[in-house]
């Protein structure tokens, strides 16, 4: 793109960027529970400046940080990046300005934190494990990919978006139907990983503050300097690649400004992950069921794709803890000799996915697992997992995003049928009543989370 078509606007600083990605811990404050890529980071909230490393920014982070400084509390420090592709730095949450120092300025910076500041810079720790940077509050919003916008829905903030990516943008997308009316005055800027920059500086738009996106190894990794001198933020916050996105919603809810409408998100995702968490502490890691999480069977997926995390988060071992490389391809002999206790798949159908009416989608995706060569159940069929009917299917739009807690809960209840008894139906009803209420849950019975012995009965019920 030609900057100089674009102008030399004021510069506001430039998101850096960096490498690997990190997952939290669930419970606020906790120092043992953690799960997912890395326990680096203790606090679920992952602006620096949130000293005391729970979900909120208060008078407590003040003192969190005057008690450092006054030799009477330990920092604690995690590694994260400055540049995409840099080298390892050792940082904390109580260094607000993120100078690599704790001292009388960060006392300053928090308190204007705390005051909610209007037009301050706040530095937070993003998806790919970097310490970035946005003005606070965020305003105006371009945002790409689905489960972002989902993300900005659960926080209220669907007002302020301007422009959105084709997915929701044209009509002609699958997900069109599901965020058309929430961001139907959103300008349409092309494709999610290549966003058509250019919309923003043309005659009569205004550009927005921040574009909200995801993580560099999908999109755009040179989002940030394209837009510099634009003066638009970029804002990269887990809404899928872990799953489990708590950490992702709280945040974004404090950059929006929206934080009561995160924090009641972040209590219904708890009420099943807190539960999930506490029940299996004192289960060694060796003696948790094996699952084999795949799209279709074909693949060992890589950590930070929305894949394995969830596993973890319901209390199983994934193929990865058990030595499986991933990025790697497999096969039904392969699988057969891994010989999981559980297999998932999950399909691009049902809510928030492709779907026209209950019947004709759960066609589709049934003859899909059935009948596709030598991916989903024909790759596993010499399996003890299949024959013992221990594989369940989810679709995508509550596999990967959000609404992923509820998937959890599923599966929870199925690696450990004496600890678990979520009711999920009832767990997605109040989810839909929330964010989605022109559905319910019947309109998805057997396309969200079901078992395979459910899709065998459909057959048979043909016959």
């Amino acid at each position: 793109m030609n900057n100089k078509m674009i102008g030399a606007i004021a510069v506001v600083i430039i998101l850096l960027v960096a490498g690997v990605a990190v997952y939290l811990t669930l419970n606020p404050g906790s120092k043992t529970t953690s799960y997912g890529l890395s326990d680096n980071i203790d606090g679920r909230l992952t602006i620096f400046g949130n000293a005391n490393e729970d979900d909120y920014i208060d008078d407590r982070d003040v003192e969190a940080v005057k008690a450092i400084i006054a030799g009477e509390a330990e920092p604690t420090y995690f590694d994260c990046y400055r540049t995409y592709g840099g080298s390892v730095v050792q940082r904390c949450l109580a260094d607000a300005n993120c100078d690599g120092k704790i001292d009388e300025a960060d006392v300053e910076w928090i308190q204007n934190m705390v005051d909610r500041k209007q037009n301050m810079q706040v530095y937070y720790y993003d998806v790919d494990g970097v310490c970035a940077s946005c003005t606070y509050p965020l305003t105006t919003l371009a945002v790409g990919y689905k489960s972002n916008y989902e993300a900005v829905l659960i926080c209220g903030a669907e007002d302020s978006v301007l422009y959105a990516c084709n997915q929701v943008a044209d009509s002609s997308s699958t997900y069109y139907k599901w965020y058309h009316e929430y961001f139907s005055q959103a300008q349409n800027i092309g494709s999610r990983f290549t966003p058509d920059y250019e919309v923003f500086a043309q005659e009569g738009n205004e550009a927005p503050s921040t574009f909200i996106t995801g993580t560099r190894a999908w999109f755009d990794a040179d989002m940030e300097e394209t837009l510099a001198p634009l003066g638009v933020d970029v804002v990269r916050l887990p809404f899928w690649e872990d799953n489990v996105t708590v950490s992702g919603i709280i945040t974004l809810g404090y950059l929006l400004g929206c934080e009561e409408a995160a924090y009641e998100y972040a209590e219904m995702a708890d009420s099943v992950l807190d539960t999930i968490q506490e029940a299996i502490a004192d289960i060694p890691e060796s003696e948790r069921p094996l699952v084999f999480a795949s799209y279709n069977g074909t693949s060992i997926s890589k950590m930070h794709n929305g894949i394995h995390e969830f596993v973890t988060a319901a209390g199983g071992r994934t193929v990865i803890d058990e030595g499986y490389a991933a990025g790697t391809s497999i096969d039904g002999e392969g699988i057969y000799t891994m010989d999981p206790d559980w297999i998932v798949f999950s399909l691009y159908y049902g809510f928030l996915e492709t779907y026209d009416s209950l019947e004709t989608t759960k066609a589709t995706v049934y003859d899909a697992l059935v009948n596709t060569d030598n991916k989903y159940f024909q790759v596993i069929e010499q399996t003890d997992a299949y024959k013992e009917g221990n594989v369940l299917i989810f679709g995508q739009g509550m596999y990967m995003g959000p609404a992923s807690y509820i998937t959890v809960a599923y599966l929870a209840n199925h690696l450990y049928p004496d600890l678990f008894d979520f009711d999920c139906d009832a767990l997605f009803a109040e989810y839909l009543a929330k964010y989605h209420p022109d559905y319910t849950v019947e309109d998805f019975a057997g396309l969200v989370y079901y078992e395979m012995q459910d899709v065998l009965d459909y057959y048979s019920s043909d016959a």
